[in-house]
């Protein structure tokens, strides 16, 4: 057979175009998600009161006017540093997903045949 066939199949541009919709769910939901999380840090708080030092969980980020401190309760800060660090995998997540879709919409622009226009 020679290289160059009139023959396409579409059911792989199907999968592409299937894997690219599941990825551009996938982004929207993770990004619905990481509206509800916490922005920012946990870190501890020095306080010097009457010669004695006292230390406090709080959440540091940053906003318009500047840093911002929000005094997060000891029970709490737990779950808050477990919500800090599933943000973190998420965002790491859809670094990949973005190439990973910035690849299939290439693919996919070159259309079912595989071939760029005018070859």
């Amino acid at each position: 057979m020679s290289g160059k066939t009139k023959y396409s199949d579409e059911s792989v541009y199907q999968m592409l175009e299937s894997e690219r919709a599941r990825c551009e769910s996938v982004m929207e939901r993770i990004d619905r998600e990481l509206a509800t999380l916490p922005k920012g840090s946990l870190c501890q708080r020095r306080v010097v009161s009457n010669g004695k030092v006292y230390l406090y969980p709080c959440l540091k980020y940053r906003d318009d006017a500047g840093v911002k401190l929000v005094h997060v309760a000891r029970e709490q800060a737990d779950e808050v540093q477990a919500q800090i660090e599933r943000k973190k995998r998420l965002k790491a997540v859809v670094k990949e997903t973005k190439v990973r879709l910035a690849t299939l919409r290439a693919l996919l622009a070159r259309g079912p045949q595989g071939r760029k226009d005018g070859e």
